[in-house]
């Protein structure tokens, strides 16, 4: 390579340095979009009826994993979720489990209850002091164990 061509290849990768930054930061708001806008959730709390308790992760979530839950004024939490189970009237060897959502704040929050460690899930929105129940699933046990979460 001459000395005439060396200038040239230097702004070349300068060039390439200098367009990898102005990139990164047109890519940023991506990467935060992700972390505070859609799809972001509380961490899960587990309860059920019938059943033990999970155990507790001694672990804790790594910070920024999850949006916190809302609080009322007190500090206590907002949502609360009440395991319920009944025999259907036609065939009482059929059981429905639901849950009880319970909103004790004045702004609407949406909630997404599954059977713990599984996929199948409902989403309950639920409007300021409002307590709704809805059906989870059928089951041949008055025996479940669930998750919910806050979606955001």
């Amino acid at each position: 390579m001459s000395d005439n061509h060396l200038p040239g290849y230097i702004c070349r990768i300068a060039g390439i340095l200098c367009g990898l930054t102005i990139a990164l930061p047109a890519l940023a708001p991506g990467v935060r979009a992700q972390v505070s806008g859609y799809g972001r959730s509380s961490a899960p709390i587990t309860g059920g009826t019938g059943v033990s308790a999970a155990p507790t992760n001694p672990f804790p979530p790594m910070p920024g994993t999850y949006a916190p839950a809302h609080k009322a004024m007190d500090g206590t939490p907002c949502i609360s979720v009440h395991p319920s189970s009944h025999p259907q009237i036609v065939n009482p060897k059929i059981i429905d489990q639901a849950v009880i959502v319970n909103n004790v704040c004045g702004q609407s929050i949406k909630v997404q209850v599954c059977y713990a460690g599984n996929s199948d899930c409902i989403v309950v929105s639920l409007s300021g002091y409002q307590k709704l129940q809805r059906v989870l699933g059928i089951g041949n046990s008055n025996a479940f164990r669930f998750e919910y979460r806050e979606l955001y």
